[in-house]
């Protein structure tokens, strides 16, 4: 049956490619952790060199002004409902490479004509139809794999995600598909190539470059970082770059930093040589290319002069010490973490730790990013109890503080922080006990093994004197989807002093 309306809107659009989109983590966004996809669908007119106005498929939550605890909930339960919608490409890289400063990896998809054309089909008859928008299941990740199952009748891949579709891993499964995968390209954000840029100045260039932004200099005094015009363009670019990414961020305000814009870029007119700034590289490793994000383990260690062995199991996403290909460093989201102990000198099977979520964001800050760096977990845990004893109990604990790179390319991230807490069980003196302290914490990753070690101190209010904790542990990558786990702890706490150790083994799947 024809329709005027549906073929003016195909014609308009006319589809000849699809390419499935990627936009990495955002952390201060709870709908964001994990990333999120899209769909971008380019016509024959369409080329490396004009992506940009192509139209873009997108699926998102009306989440309205919503924000803080009722946001996460109501996102959660699937208050929201969710809307599928078309717009111009380059509106949605404005938004997450230069607002959000967030990566974005374009996976081009081997769909036939005849599929492109039943997937467009598909999205018109859709139209503004609501869905339940749920954060870790019926989100946009798993309902563009429903329109891609209708493309391509028999992939069936949304039915393979019942419980939680995370965006790497929908990713991994649509392009586990044969013949599939055509090409993937990179789209760095804006700060990714701020930074990259900054790496090509010595230290004597990024002070000016700085200087110049911050409107300390003038434009013309960009003569003394070099003695050719190749420094001169490098920090002249690169200052107009820093400057147009704190406007992107709303961190300035009022009119003297779009007048220093502007003559920071008559100046860059003036020299007559092509830019000096080299792109930012590919990553050696795409977020498809991620381990998977389900991971079971067993642990064997020895706690207080007791043996024991852990059963774990945790159906999302990455830690800090998982295999660090395909994630950013010093990122950390945790779902459900769930241990079961057996203790071999009691023959007793108890729950050791059951964290609802653990979330970690270490962000190096220096003269020019200056980002807070933040923790947050909350669960069961067993902890000391008076009289010697461990018990399980329900909290909360958080921090924030500083994170800074100690080398070139950062790979040592080392973390000052004020950390509270809040735990309750009956088996305390007064049900319910509150500290704070302060953590320091060195992550440092290199090539196939990762280190973390951290010195915690709290004051608690049922205690005159501070407990403290010192831990390290090491992973080591052994396979993509496959890791191994030492780790070593001393702890105060309840005027009781008890050491740990521990090994364990990781797979993911």
């Amino acid at each position: 049956m024809s329709c005027d309306r549906f073929e003016r809107w195909y014609n308009a659009i006319a589809p000849e490619r699809v390419t499935l989109v990627f936009a990495s983590a955002y952390m201060n966004s709870p709908a964001s952790m994990f990333g999120h996809t899209l769909l971008r669908i380019d016509s024959a007119q369409h080329d490396d060199n004009n992506r940009l106005i192509s139209y873009a498929v997108n699926h998102a939550a009306d989440t309205g002004a919503d924000a803080g605890a009722l946001f996460t909930v109501r996102g959660l339960s699937g208050a929201y409902p969710g809307y599928f919608s078309l717009m111009p490409y380059y509106e949605k890289v404005r938004e997450y490479n230069d607002l959000e400063d967030r990566d974005l990896w374009e996976y081009e998809l081997g769909f036939t004509e005849e599929e492109v054309e039943r997937l467009m089909m598909h999205l018109w008859e859709l139209g503004s139809t609501p869905f339940p928008y749920y954060f870790l299941h019926q989100n946009c990740s798993y309902r563009l794999l429903a329109v891609m199952d209708v493309a391509r009748p028999g992939m069936a891949l949304a039915d393979r995600f019942k419980w939680v579709a995370i965006p790497t891993d929908t990713i991994q499964a649509v392009l586990a598909q044969e013949g599939m995968l055509v090409r993937a390209s990179y789209r760095p954000a804006q700060g990714t190539r701020l930074r990259h840029s900054l790496t090509q100045l010595n230290a004597d260039q990024r002070k000016l470059a700085y200087a110049l932004a911050q409107g300390e200099a003038e434009p013309s005094e960009a003569a003394s970082c070099g003695v050719g015009t190749t420094e001169q363009a490098a920090v002249l670019e690169t200052a107009y770059d820093y400057l147009y990414y704190r406007h992107l961020a709303g961190d300035i305000a009022g009119r003297d930093h779009t007048r220093r814009m502007r003559e920071l870029l008559i100046a860059r007119s003036r020299i007559d040589q092509a830019s000096p700034i080299e792109r930012p590289p590919t990553p050696l490793h795409r977020p498809d290319q991620a381990h998977e994000p389900k991971r079971i383990g067993i642990g064997f260690g020895r706690r207080h002069e007791q043996n024991y062995t852990n059963l774990q199991f945790r159906p999302a996403y990455h830690e800090l010490l998982d295999p660090a290909p395909g994630h950013a460093t010093g990122a950390q989201l945790n779902f459900l973490d769930t241990r079961i102990r057996y203790l071999a000198d009691e023959e007793r099977v108890e729950l050791e730790r059951l964290r609802f979520f653990d979330v970690d964001a270490r962000t190096p800050r220096d003269r020019f990013f200056q980002p807070k760096s933040w923790n947050v977990r909350s669960g069961l845990e067993q902890r000391p109890a008076p009289g010697e004893a461990r018990r399980l109990m329900l909290g909360l604990e958080g921090g924030i503080g500083h994170t800074y790179g100690i080398g070139s390319e950062n790979k040592t991230l080392a973390m000052v922080s004020l950390q509270g807490s809040l735990w309750g069980s009956r088996h305390l003196d007064d049900t319910v006990r509150a500290g704070a302290g302060p953590r320091v914490s060195v992550f440092h990753a290199q090539g196939i093994w990762l280190g973390n070690l951290e010195i915690e101190a709290t004051q608690y209010t049922d205690l005159s004197q501070p407990s403290w904790r010192l831990s390290v542990e090491q992973g080591f990558t052994l396979h993509r989807n496959l890791s191994l786990r030492l780790s070593a702890a001393r702890e105060f706490d309840v005027e009781q002093r008890q050491d740990s150790v521990e090994l364990a083994l990781y797979r993911f799947f």
